[in-house]
């Protein structure tokens, strides 16, 4: 299958709409106060795969950070629609997190995934583990140069 022409960008306020027709891809469907509440804190993160304008892909983040250090991207959820997946789109939408991050002045994009979220990745993602992977959530840190 020939993965989907995508456009991978950061959600903004101006994409409430968008974001709220996307609840298929939330834990649990998104509501306007709290798109637009986690959209104006700057150092949030929503990026959004679309193809033909419809989200099909999101990855949400938040900077994090300890007193006088350089913050960090915590990134606690990747969700690709699941005809989709496997395609090379979470690898995408983490590229362009470490890109985001690194305009931050982040030191790394970091975050924990569950063994099924492991399995669906392509050996050539950042976030591709060797080793056998158990139910328990894995930590993957990406430096940023």
């Amino acid at each position: 299958m020939t993965p989907p022409e995508l456009v991978i960008r950061r959600a903004s306020r101006a994409d409430l709409d968008l974001v709220l027709s996307a609840g298929d891809l939330f834990d649990t469907p998104p509501t306007a106060e709290w798109t637009q509440d986690f959209l104006d804190r700057g150092s949030n993160l929503l990026l959004l795969a679309l193809h033909d304008e419809v989200p099909v892909a999101m990855l949400v983040a938040v900077e994090t950070g300890h007193l006088g250090s350089s913050p960090d991207l915590f990134v606690y959820g990747i969700r690709v629609r699941e005809d989709l997946r496997r395609q090379g789109i979470a690898h995408r939408l983490v590229d362009k997190a470490v890109s985001v991050a690194e305009e931050a002045g982040c030191r790394r994009v970091w975050g924990s995934m569950h063994d099924g979220d492991v399995q669906d990745l392509g050996p050539d993602s950042p976030l591709h583990t060797p080793i056998d992977v158990t139910a328990e959530p894995t930590t993957f840190v990406i430096p940023i140069p």
